[in-house]
């Protein structure tokens, strides 16, 4: 059943490719074969699988499945929200000729989610891993004829391809170690590699970690990755790509909690929630907004696993998937109404109900309204760093900064246009992109009720075989909050939202130097220019010193062969010339003895 699991997709992939001209039938089959694999998922076996693959003296190396709870809530995830998004495409993707191409890859990115998420060796992950990279690759440059999409494709491979060779680094030391690249056996037997081997490799699965996840300081490829078509958009912020960062942590967490690298996660996904959250405040593109968002959400994640808070962070994790796909929905709908990328010029959302209403509550979700899914992730994350008032400060200053970016986003596209024109493009949506937004809407308030049934996924999950680091987590309360701070979380999600109301809506703008301050996507990308630059000039350097080298050597052994030349020249075996330079040699050493004995030198 696993098998055919993959093989669905990917049989509506081929089928979408090769079978008939009719282009709308393409997107059909697509959605078809999605929500096959997802009536499949009841019947995928739970265990540890291994396939046999290829041997390399004593050591096998096999693909290795692993299908536990945790693996089962990613696989859920993905599954749930494809058909919706293949759905959703059906509308947008109005070019019948992009179509084909669209859905083929749109499934292969599936396929690569799918793979990843039941992976149980580092064989099967690496797999995962490139095919994941190379079909984001493929899908943010889809639109090849624009330059920003070839660039901000080629940017995202490139960044990404760090982590790829730091993870291929990882598993060469693990495997070292411990002559097995099982998860299982690696995790449940972490203490007995030599310490020395493991801190390398902990360091370079954090930085697999921070490139996949675009946290800091490897961030700025994925608001660029927007140049993508809007359901590519909400595939990798929700499911696909940037979630397999934070799946790796909580899988490889026994590995950074024996190596206290945990702290690394948190200081680093702090960081990047906060640069995050101050460039969604100034972005005005559509969905780069979204996106910064994403990355302040993944960052929050990482602080959770990096503090041990694993329940909120998997719930965070669940949750997060819905309203987000959601909020691409509606950025791609406001994008295909007003042909506009820019929230200034986008407005009208108003006019088409469904649409509004259920952006109203992906937006509630994201700022923390209760009970909704941010209310329920900010007060379990408030909870257990109640204690460290840097945190709790930081965390509680995010809540409010998330309820006034995405508000101002929310207000200025749903405000009423002064070109009617607008309002009849909301109207006249394709039913296909109204109604999976609706969808999406249901799923995205059933999911925050999972806050209360969050327990079932420790106990036999992938995180089984922590053995006693387990003790070192803190899972958390699944308890509703009180009423203080049900009030608290509630007064700072209205707060953020009045705040932005007042702001947008009556006029009042950023002033320069607050911008520029906002702006680190435009400083990070000026260090990055830099850095690259400083490795040309060094590389320059580097080959001008291997000329200046080489032609020394040169030199010297063209020296060498001359003179070997000259003594091949002076032995032709005359005893004259021998005898010549025998009478100069004892001349010379009589005249040097002369001289010494008569005090000239």
């Amino acid at each position: 059943m696993i098998a055919l699991l993959l093989l669905v997709p990917l049989l509506a992939a081929l089928a979408a490719v090769l079978l008939g001209r009719n282009e709308r039938l393409h997107g059909r089959i697509a959605v078809i074969g999605a929500i096959i694999s997802l009536l499949l998922l009841p019947f995928v076996s739970r265990g540890n699988f291994n396939i046999g693959w290829f041997s390399i003296g004593n050591y096998a190396l096999g693909i290795g499945i692993l299908v536990m709870p945790l693996n089962m809530l990613l696989l859920g995830i993905t599954l749930l929200i494809a058909p919706f998004i293949l759905a959703y495409s059906l509308g947008f993707m109005d070019i019948r000729s992009e179509q084909r191409r669209f859905y083929a890859e749109m499934l292969m990115f599936e396929i690569a989610m799918l793979l990843f998420a039941m992976s149980g060796s580092f064989i099967t992950l690496l797999i995962a891993w490139e095919f994941l990279s190379l079909s984001s690759y493929l899908l943010i440059g889809f639109w090849h004829w624009k330059e920003k999409a070839r660039k901000a494709a080629r940017k995202a491979f490139t960044v990404v391809l760090i982590g790829d060779l730091s993870m291929l680094a990882a598993i060469a030391i693990l495997w070292n170690a411990y002559g097995t690249l099982s998860f299982a056996a690696i995790m449940s037997s972490i203490g007995a590699a030599a310490p020395i081997l493991l801190y390398p490799a902990a360091l370079l699965l954090i930085v697999a970690i921070l490139t996949k996840s675009a946290q800091f300081p490897f961030q700025n490829w994925l608001p660029d990755a927007m140049e993508g078509p809007a359901p590519v958009s909400a595939f990798l912020h929700s499911t696909t790509m940037v979630k397999a960062g934070v799946f790796s942590a909580m899988i490889f967490l026994p590995l950074f909690l024996y190596t206290k690298t945990t702290s690394i996660l948190l200081v680093l996904g702090a960081v990047s929630a906060v640069l995050a959250t101050m460039n969604a405040m100034k972005e005005t593109h559509i969905k780069k907004i979204i996106a910064h968002s994403t990355i302040q959400e993944l960052g929050l994640m990482l602080v959770a696993i990096g503090s041990g808070a694993i329940l909120a962070a998997a719930y965070f994790f669940i949750v997060q998937s819905f309203y987000k796909a959601l909020l691409f929905f509606s950025a791609g709908s406001a994008m295909d109404a007003s042909g506009s990328e820019d929230i200034r010029h986008a407005p009208g959302m108003r006019s088409n109900t469904a649409l509004y209403a259920s952006t109203l509550l992906a937006v509630i979700s994201l700022a923390g309204f209760i009970p909704f899914s941010g209310f329920f992730f900010n007060s379990a994350a408030d909870a257990y760093f109640s204690s460290n008032m840097i945190i709790y400060s930081a965390l509680t200053l995010i809540s409010v900064m998330t309820s006034f970016y995405i508000f101002r986003w929310f207000l200025l596209i749903s405000k009423r246009p002064e070109d009617k024109r607008l309002e009849v493009g909301y109207v006249s949506l394709p039913k296909s992109m109204v109604y999976s937004g609706v969808g999406m809407a249901v799923l995205t308030v059933a999911s925050s009720l999972s806050f209360f049934s969050l327990r079932w996924l420790l106990p036999q999950s992938a995180l089984y075989y922590l053995g006693n680091l387990g003790m070192l987590l803190h899972q958390g309360s699944t308890a509703l909050p009180g009423i203080s701070k049900a009030v608290l979380e509630t007064i700072l999600a209205t707060a953020g939202a009045l705040a932005s109301y007042t702001a947008y809506r009556k006029g009042i703008r950023a002033g320069h130097l607050v911008s520029k301050v906002f702006n680190s996507e435009e400083t990070f990308s000026s260090i990055y220019l830099g850095m690259a630059s400083m490795a040309c000039t060094v590389s320059e350097g580097a080959v001008l010193l291997e000329i200046y080298i080489n032609a020394f050597f040169d030199s010297f052994g063209r020296f060498a062969m001359a003179s070997g030349a000259q003594l091949r020249k002076a032995a032709v075996g005359s005893i004259n010339i021998y005898a010549v330079i025998m009478a100069v040699c004892i001349l010379a050493f009589l005249a040097f003895g002369y001289a010494y004995m008569a005090g000239l030198i």
